[in-house]
């Protein structure tokens, strides 16, 4: 058996194991430089394979084993091209599982994102509920651009959420004054104004976020509970 033969015969089945390998390596590894490697890796074998089936065309089409190569070829050209998708869909969606999958406390914001990318990552953080990426992608958005209200009013937000009162006001209060208020950024302006004792102002910017939605029933009642609340000193 000569040494292409060798290679007909046994490197399918060792594609087949490295095609399956090659779905789980992204998810098994973080590191871009690996994945490039291997992908390297795979493809190079897979070359190699079908240099060896080229190199055999004539004597596969006399002895009748060239169309059944041929679709083994097909399959394994159509595995290589998904594990090659998989991986650079992978690395393109690289900061969403990363918040996915890490612990909160240890997220970083990736530092060679561009603002684009930035708020993708935020409303990303947003989903997953990790209020401190949230924090972190927008203040540095507003760092990038310091007139983004959007972005400064999800950063208020946050900093409500992590207790960071006192800077969530000052925050709301740009992002009002320029017209950038939602039902949302008012709700969680009162949130932040109660906790900084601020009660009658609170009233006002939750009644401002109920004209903006009224299906809030929820903040009907924290209206009515504060108002009856209210320490004398504020009324």
């Amino acid at each position: 058996m000569t040494k292409a033969d060798r290679t007909l015969q046994f490197s399918p089945q060792i594609l087949v194991g490295f095609a399956m390998l090659f779905f789980a390596y992204p998810f098994l590894t973080n590191t871009l430089y690996q994945n490039i490697s291997f992908a390297a890796g795979v493809i190079l074998l897979f070359s190699a394979w079908l240099a060896a089936n080229l190199l055999k065309k004539d004597e596969l089409i006399e002895s009748g084993q060239w169309i059944e190569q041929k679709k083994v070829m097909t399959a394994m050209s159509a595995c290589l091209s998904l594990g090659l998708f998989m991986l650079v869909y992978y690395e393109a969606q690289m900061p969403k599982y990363n918040i996915a999958m890490t612990k909160k406390e240890l997220y970083r914001v990736p530092p060679q994102l561009n603002k684009k990318q930035l708020v993708e990552l935020g409303s990303e953080c947003n989903t997953y509920g990790n209020t401190l990426c949230s924090h972190d992608v927008f203040a540095k958005i507003v760092k990038m651009d310091p007139r983004d209200y959007n972005a400064l009013g999800n950063l208020a937000m946050a900093q409500t959420h992590l207790g960071f009162h006192q800077y969530a006001v000052e925050n709301f209060t740009k992002v009002v004054e320029n017209g950038a208020g939602t039902y949302d950024i008012y709700r969680f302006f009162g949130d932040s104004l109660l906790q900084v004792g601020r009660h009658q102002q609170a009233l006002k910017v939750y009644k401002r976020s109920l004209r903006l939605n009224p299906n809030q029933d929820f903040l009907r009642k924290k209206i009515r509970k504060i108002s009856k609340s209210i320490p004398r000193s504020e009324k």
